[in-house]
């Protein structure tokens, strides 16, 4: 699966607001009921979370998100690096819980080093 095919796969979510879509971007809005349906999506493409919630982020966890706003313990990073170019998705629950915004994100991360 190439990033694009991701990108087209999240489309198909039942999303609450496209915040922005642009070349090697997006980001959405998606309801905690449909959580369930994104985790997939995301494993299929990257694998097991890089950060998973509830966890405090890593110097290369900052690193690798610092440029789409950073990442915070509660907070979830899928992580990969593949064919030069870094590719994440992180998942930011609202304080409310209703809601998470969705960034994914693919491009080369100048000074950043590749996540093993």
């Amino acid at each position: 699966m190439i990033f694009q095919d991701l990108v087209e796969n999240l489309k198909k979510l039942p999303s609450e607001e496209v915040r922005k879509e642009a070349e090697g971007y997006y980001e959405f809005v998606i309801g905690a009921k449909n959580l369930p349906l994104l985790y997939p999506v995301l494993e299929i493409y990257f694998g097991v979370p890089f950060k998973p919630a509830g966890i405090a982020p890593s110097d290369q966890a900052k690193d690798v998100t610092k440029r789409y706003g950073s990442i915070q313990k509660q907070q979830t990073l899928y992580y990969l690096y593949r064919d030069g170019l870094s590719n994440c998705a992180m998942i930011w629950p609202w304080g409310d819980g209703s809601r998470s915004t969705v960034k994914v994100a693919q491009g080369v991360l100048e000074g950043a080093r590749p996540a093993l």
